[in-house]
């Protein structure tokens, strides 16, 4: 299941699992409508269950990382990874991609939090 919530300044991408038809589709058309924001904003990532992308998905992701790098770090004010099992070594290529701050969270209450704090 992939949902985006924006309410707002805060931008929730959810792409959770069990995986089902067409959700790597709906995850790509969700981070082209991140890209093209145009106001500046927080982005929480919520993953889970999803196992991983496809050859075909990883590399659009890459070539949408690329394209929108610079307007991204120009408008997101931090990025917060919900991800059982996700470290600092994975947020750390995050890191290498953008400027803004990027923290992992346990849970979307604290997701939210540092969220609220990006963009106090």
């Amino acid at each position: 299941m992939v949902a985006l919530e924006e309410t707002g300044d805060l931008v929730v991408l959810r792409y959770l699992g069990p995986p089902e038809p067409g959700d790597e589709t709906a995850y790509l058309d969700a981070l082209e409508q991140v890209g093209v924001r145009s106001a500046p904003f927080a982005l929480i990532l919520i993953f889970g269950g999803i196992g991983k992308l496809s050859a075909a998905a990883e590399r659009a992701q890459a070539l949408w990382f690329k394209r929108t790098r610079a307007d991204l770090d120009r408008r997101c004010r931090g990025l917060v990874i919900v991800r059982p099992g996700f470290e600092e070594a994975s947020a750390d290529l995050f890191r290498r991609l953008w400027t803004f701050p990027i923290t992992i969270a346990p849970d979307e209450a604290a997701a939210r939090a540092a969220a609220q704090a990006y963009l106090a």
